[in-house]
């Protein structure tokens, strides 16, 4: 595992999976642990979703989904170490739901595609499996 973000190929490891049958799983979609304001604020995320009337996170999500990441996602962005409950005493999950169900309902362009595969993320979080925390393990 190796945090993607928003980064279409890192490190290589998308295309060298996928050439094995390996697809790519998108677990933190939006950052981990908790969502990344790098991506929620970003102003090519937000000038997309303006365009389509979305929010940055849809059209994150929609990124994703449709650059054929397979991923699960939290029914909010109010999530993290220890904050990632839904809370009885409000609907914020319920919206939360119904906004990323939205994705499905709309495209990006090739050319807005194109705009967010260029966009770089840090490796903030070195897992088991990336070549920053065993680099003698990744052979590419």
């Amino acid at each position: 595992m190796v945090n993607g973000a928003m980064v279409a190929e890192n490190h290589g490891l998308r295309s060298y999976g996928e050439k094995a049958g390996v697809r790519t799983f998108g677990y933190g979609a939006l950052g981990e642990p908790g969502p990344s304001s790098e991506i929620l604020a970003s102003p090519v995320l937000r000038r997309i979703g303006e365009a389509h009337n979305r929010s940055t996170t849809q059209v994150a999500l929609r990124w994703a989904l449709q650059g054929g990441v397979a991923m699960s996602v939290r029914p909010t962005s109010d999530f993290g170490l220890g904050t990632s409950a839904c809370r009885a005493e409000d609907d914020a999950c319920e919206a939360g739901l119904r906004e990323r169900a939205g994705v499905f309902e709309w495209s990006l362009s090739s050319q807005e595609m194109s705009e967010i595969d260029v966009l770089d993320a840090p490796d903030g979080i070195p897992a088991l499996f990336s070549s920053s925390c065993n680099p003698e393990r990744i052979g590419i």
